[in-house]
């Protein structure tokens, strides 16, 4: 299936839901306007039509007395006379007091009605959103300002426009409920289902009336949090002119080029790439950096960039600053903020996921969903238009060619970045030099990757959406030529980090470069001094995420075997062949009906053959749960625990089904059962178990029990993938 057809399928499953809800109420309002009692308009003619029936009805009487008369109603049923008599006079009687019989009769009609009113109303409603946010989407791709305007009134109305949803299919849902109370409460002597189901639909009708009055609340809640805009969290440090004068020199002379002002700050660090921001950061240390311009620079990555390369980089990030790019990302923050908490003040956050409720308030919030789209497309277009300014902010500081070399030498050299990250991250392997040192011994043990082969790849950004290398590279004009992937794959450093005085240690003579005079090494080694924040707080998140990983571990248990709960279906076919047996022999002794006998007889040995295969089914083990994997039925080989993607577990009529999501292309092993028991079904991928119970165990602990063999068996590799030992 092509992307654009996803696409159109995505669309058309949403509109199936922000129309069929509304469209499926009204199909019940219509019909329930269909089944209303005439309403009671005149009551004295009716007391009238009715004394009419009881004064025939008393004539029939009379002439045969007693209680022998009977009458037939217009299916040809017969009823006795006195019997249909008190019924007319008893409707009389309720009449003459304004009654419940008269008034439900009245109200059925109107609550049909108001159902049906309210679910049109949901339905124009949905159609002027669906409008009104396709026209905003276009808007927002003429320019940004349009973009940032449309989205701000956007933001404000949303919560009004899923407020009114909400309360117009809730508005349908509580007529409708109440609706079936009218017949039940006509009934002149209630049953237990009569108070149980009136019980049911008075509840459900004044919940529905609490959600709506809850969901007004929790939205005005949300409407008075002031927009937020949190600070982007940043593990690095800052370098003033005096630590490091030759780098803030460079980047004087970048932006001169530019003409887009310097940065007020710049942060070096280990494990981000190039960047600019005007949002609020906040470092690792839990510094706040003053309000403005700050620019990071990425130590792996300078350490294999020459100046003209490093310099194409810095002149595309001053180049978001020419554009107010920066600001606009500032700006649009709040509304994604906003937005979410406008969400999930409609949908009330997890406690109703999945539940009855999220089907009414569905529609509402699956609008906010769609906003929320359409604004993410029109930020992602005109930042994939930026992102090409900006790389012509790069081309016009150096030049094209030093633009496409630092984008495929960045992304050839971004692997091996993430290698060191990744191992000093969670698998606490800090060799000599730390991450740089690291990404220093894996170019030189594997050399660099080739950026040919990621050409359809974003660069990873904290804040921007990046077009595709190749786009960037077509924009720029410059084809991907073997002297071009010759530079992003050479294995050679540069001495820049020296140079800036970002590392200790002299720079390589006669190095050909655009910083200028050489600097002494500084005092302190900031290379160090970052590898130890970051060690710090690595060893921090590894030793909680080792600590959750044993604990997942130990839920394994050992070699499990599982056999199916039999008992009740072989005693259920068991006690249903004896009484087809009995019945049988009693039809045989009165010589009555033999070809019924016969009939029952075997009736009797089929259900003693059914009780037999349950029995039989129950003997040899379902599943043998072993930490590599389980094994189904009469497999002869494992199915690993790595060949399931997820589980799921339904129950019904003593049934339990299992359904096992299997990874892509993976084939199970046979089970040599059949399709009653177990089957592959292949278009979907998956498993499916049916199981009868499971003997000595509640369906509940077995279902945790495979759970967590499965999680432990993950939590293993995990713990071997970081050096630990299982």
């Amino acid at each position: 299936m092509s992307d654009t057809d996803k696409k159109w399928l995505a669309l058309a499953k949403r509109w199936g839901v922000l129309f069929g809800i509304p469209l499926l109420m009204l199909a019940i309002g219509i019909w329930q306007w269909s089944r209303a009692d005439t309403p009671v308009s005149d009551v004295g003619a009716q007391i009238a039509q009715y004394q009419q029936v009881v004064r025939q009805l008393e004539a029939i009487e009379a002439e045969k007395p007693g209680r022998r008369a009977t009458v037939r109603d217009s299916e040809g049923k017969e009823y006795p006379v006195w019997k249909v008599k008190n019924e007319y006079l008893m409707a009389i009687q309720d009449l003459q007091n304004q009654g419940l019989n008269v008034t439900t009769r009245n109200l059925q009609p109107v609550l049909a009605g108001c159902t049906i009113a309210f679910s049109v109303l949901a339905l124009l409603w949905s159609a002027l959103g669906v409008v009104y946010q396709r026209g905003m989407g276009a808007k927002a791709l003429q320019s940004r300002e349009q973009l940032l305007a449309t989205f701000q009134k956007g933001r404000k109305l949303l919560p009004t426009y899923m407020v009114v949803m909400v309360l117009l299919l809730f508005g349908a849902a509580i007529p409708l409920l109440v609706y079936e109370m009218m017949p039940i409460l006509r009934h002149r002597n209630y049953s237990k289902g009569d108070m149980k189901l009136m019980f049911i639909l008075g509840g459900l009708a004044l919940f529905l009336l609490y959600s709506g009055c809850k969901v007004l609340i929790d939205v005005w809640k949300a409407s008075r949090k002031p927009l937020e805009n949190a600070p982007i969290e940043v593990m690095g440090q800052t370098v003033s002119r005096p630590q490091a004068p030759e780098l803030w020199a460079f980047v004087d002379r970048v932006a001169a080029k530019t003409g887009a002002g310097m940065p007020d700050a710049l942060v070096v660090g280990l494990n981000e790439g190039f960047f600019v921001t005007e949002h609020p950061v906040q470092l690792a240390s839990g510094a706040l950096l003053p309000q403005g311009r700050v620019l990071y620079l990425p130590l792996p990555y300078m350490a294999f960039l020459n100046a003209g390369e490093v310099a194409a980089v810095i002149g595309h990030e001053l180049g978001h600053f020419i554009g107010e790019d920066t600001l606009y990302s500032q700006r649009f923050s709040p509304i994604y903020s906003a937005t979410l908490h406008h969400l999930v003040a409609i949908s009330g956050g997890e406690r109703h996921e999945g539940s009855w409720m999220d089907i009414l308030r569905r529609p509402a919030t699956l609008f906010g969903e769609m906003f929320l789209d359409s604004f993410h497309e029109a930020v992602r277009y005109w930042s994939r238009k930026r992102e090409l300014a900006a790389d012509a902010v790069g081309a016009q500081v150096v030049s094209p060619q030093a633009v496409a070399s630092s984008l495929l030498r960045i992304s050839a050299l971004a692997p091996l970045v993430d290698e060191a990250l990744q191992a000093n991250w969670d698998r606490g392997e800090t060799v000599a030099g730390g991450v740089l040192g690291h990404v220093r011994q894996l170019v030189a043990a594997k050399g660099m990757a080739d950026p040919s082969e990621h050409l359809d790849q974003r660069q990873a950004h904290p804040t921007d959406t990046h077009p595709e290398l190749a786009e960037r590279l077509a924009a720029l004009g410059v084809p991907v030529s073997p002297e071009l992937l010759a530079r992003a794959m050479d294995a050679q450093g540069s001495q820049l980090l020296q140079e800036f005085g970002l590392e200790q240690g002299a720079p390589a003579a006669g190095s050909r470069t655009l910083a200028g005079a050489v600097a002494p090494a500084p005092v302190a080694d900031l290379n160090a001094a970052l590898q130890n924040e970051l060690s710090s707080a690595a060893a921090a998140n590894r030793s909680a995420k080792l600590a959750e990983l044993r604990e997942i571990a130990a839920l394994a248990a050992p070699e499990t075997v599982i056999h199916e709960r039999s008992a009740f279906m072989v005693g259920l076919f068991g006690f249903l062949a004896l009484a087809c047996f009995g019945g049988a022999v009693a039809l045989f002794m009165a010589g009555l009906h033999m070809a019924v006998g016969a009939g029952v007889l075997a009736g009797g040995l089929v259900c003693v053959w059914v009780a037999w295969l349950f029995w039989r089914d129950s003997q040899s083990p379902a599943m043998v749960l072993q930490p590599a994997g389980l094994r189904l039925f009469n497999a002869q080989e494992l199915l690993p625990w790595s060949a399931i993607d997820d589980f799921e577990f339904n129950q019904a009529n003593h049934m339990l089904t299992v359904i096992m999501a299997l990874e892509p292309g993976v084939q199970p092993p046979a089970m040599g059962v059949g399709k009653r028991r177990a089957q592959f079904q292949k278009k979907k991928q998956r498993v499916v178990v049916m199981l009868k119970g499971v003997k000595k165990m509640k369906n509940q602990a077995f279902a945790e029990l495979v759970l967590n063999q499965w999680r432990a068996y993950y939590a293993r590799q995990e713990l071997a993938r970081m050096g630990e030992q299982v």
